[in-house]
Order: structure tokens, then C-alpha cells, then sequence
């Protein structure tokens, strides 16, 4: 005969667990409170960005992802930036993610360019990832709005980073059952798409409500405009000097202490690179006791420097 005493518990199922300590909640639930959120971002998100940012965009709710965070933002796949957030009396961690087309459009609509990017999935470059940065704090802002009082602490944001990396940047974070608000972004002729990823356990306990009147007053931070933040964005230059060829076997030659001549014989002619982009012509010389170059001309055609830097 078994004693009963002897006998193994076994594990309660963890769904079971989350949902009987409200981490939880059912499909009905769950859907209205994402609804709450994107309604929420539909009504406000638009004319923040227009107000701030000079773009017209339209905001429109594309559904719910449900599931444990690591899985629903794994579920997103390539081509998006995220965000890690917090919100002080609301929510320890949550994610805010842009596909990255999003950011490289509205650097081409800032600098004039009508012709919409196709969707693109690369790495963004430190200028759109600025825009990028800059989306999400008023989206975050957006959502603090509709916290009531548990907003009244500014939203903390890291610096963007790749979805590829949110394994290393969640390692101390445990994973969670959370819902992922998707709205679709449509600027000119692009549609893209930013999500916001919540806990569960922090949706079931949120009440949304939407404020009226001037709205971008109530947003953290200074109101800047996105071409003057674009424009102080900091940019590596480098500069190339060409020297004189010399053949395989005398490179494979070389020695600590060997000299190759320039190229060029009295002024030194230089490529500056902007971004990677070629964009001055310039002579190599000297400024006081630093070594220095002297721009003597534009290599872009029409002239339009910021467009050839930021162009990809």
C-alpha cells in the first residue's frame, strides 16, 4: 500500500498559475484592454507627430499578439528597433518597437525626398535611429497621457537597439504572458508599423482614459522639431589620401619603419566621407600645430549635402 505521504506533487501548470495570480487574462479581457491602449494611440498619436515632428501620419489598429514577451517579440521577426521602457507607478518593463522603414521614411520626407523607401529590413544608421528614439518617446508619451494618475512620472527609455539583441538586453528580466498592440503607420505612400509589448499582469489592472484639449503640452521633454534634431546629430568624418601604388609582392613586403609617398606631388589631394558618403574634395595641409584639410569643392551634383549624407 502507497503512502500518501511519500507520493510526488506534482507541478501546477503554469498557464494555471499566471491566470490564478492575474498574469493572466482571458481572450475577451485581454483583447478590449489592447483595444483601450490602440484607441488610445489613434486618437493622439498622429497629431503629436505632426505637432512635433511636421509629418502627416495616419494610426490605425492592426490587432493584438498574446503570449510570453519573449515569444511575441521573437514573433515580430526582422527589421525592427525596440525600445525597453519604464513607467514609475504603472509598469517595471515594457517594449516599444518601430519596423525600421518607418524612421528611414520620415528622414526622406524631412529632407524632401517624395519618393517612399521600399521596406526595408537593415540595420538603422545613427541618424534614424535618433527619428527612431524620438517616435517612441511620443508614443510612450502618448500612453502616459491615458494612465491618468499613475502618469504622472515621466516614461523611462533606453537607447533603440535591434531586435537580434533583446535577448542580451532582457538576461535579468523574467519572461512574462503579454499582449502586443500592433497599429499600422502610414506615412505618404508607406505603410509601416510600431507595437507596444505589456505585461499581462500590468493590462488587466490598467484603466485607459482619453484626455481632451492641448495635448502636446502635457508631453515630457522639449518639443523639437525633428530637422533641427536631425541636424545636431553627430557625424563621422573621415578623410583619404591616396598613395603611391605600389605591387603585391612590395606591400607583402613591408616593415615597421617602411614610408610610401603620397600620390599626389605639392598640394595633397583628399576625399572627405560623411556617413560613408563621399561628399568634399580638399587639400591636405596644416592648421597651427595640428595636421588639418581644407575643402576646396562639392562632389554632389545638385548640391544637396544633407541628402547625399543620409541617403542609403
Amino acid at each position: 500500500m502507497n503512502n500518501p505521504s511519500s507520493e510526488v506533487t506534482k507541478p501546477i501548470d503554469p498557464i494555471v498559475l499566471a491566470r490564478l495570480t492575474g498574469s493572466l487574462g482571458d481572450v475577451k479581457t485581454i483583447a478590449h484592454c489592447c483595444s483601450d491602449v490602440a484607441a488610445l494611440q489613434c486618437q493622439l498619436l498622429g497629431d503629436v507627430v505632426q505637432e512635433e515632428m511636421q509629418l502627416d501620419i495616419g494610426v490605425e489598429y492592426a490587432g493584438h499578439v498574446s503570449g510570453l514577451r519573449s515569444q511575441v517579440i521573437a514573433g515580430l521577426g526582422s527589421g525592427y528597433t525596440l525600445v525597453s521602457a519604464s513607467q514609475r507607478n504603472w509598469c517595471t518593463h515594457f517594449v516599444i518597437a518601430t519596423r525600421n522603414s518607418l524612421p528611414i521614411a520620415m528622414i526622406a520626407q524631412l529632407l524632401g525626398d517624395t519618393d517612399q523607401p521600399s521596406d526595408d529590413t537593415r540595420t538603422l544608421t545613427s541618424i534614424e535611429g535618433d527619428i527612431a528614439s524620438l517616435l517612441v518617446s511620443r508614443i510612450a508619451g502618448v500612453l502616459r497621457l491615458g494612465l491618468g494618475p499613475k502618469g504622472e512620472f515621466e516614461p523611462v527609455l533606453s537607447p533603440c537597439y535591434p531586435i537580434t539583441d533583446y535577448a542580451r538586453q532582457s538576461l535579468e528580466i523574467p519572461d512574462c504572458f503579454a499582449a502586443a498592440v500592433r497599429l499600422q503607420v502610414k506615412l505618404g505612400s508607406l505603410t509601416g508599423e510600431v507595437v507596444i509589448v505589456i505585461p499581462q499582469s500590468v493590462l488587466l489592472k490598467t484603466t485607459i482614459t482619453r484626455p481632451s484639449g492641448q495635448l502636446a503640452n502635457s508631453l515630457p521633454g522639449p518639443a523639437e522639431a525633428v530637422a533641427d534634431h536631425v541636424l545636431r546629430s553627430q557625424i563621422d568624418l573621415c578623410a583619404r589620401i591616396k598613395l603611391t601604388p605600389l605591387k603585391l609582392g612590395s606591400i607583402a613586403r613591408l616593415k615597421p619603419g617602411d614610408t610610401i609617398p603620397f600620390e599626389d606631388i605639392g598640394d595633397i589631394g583628399v576625399d572627405m566621407d560623411a556617413n560613408g558618403k563621399l561628399i568634399y574634395r580638399c587639400e591636405f595641409g596644416r592648421s597651427g600645430d595640428s595636421y588639418s584639410v581644407k575643402i576646396k569643392s562639392n562632389v554632389s551634383p545638385d548640391g544637396n549635402i544633407l541628402k547625399k549624407i543620409l541617403d542609403n
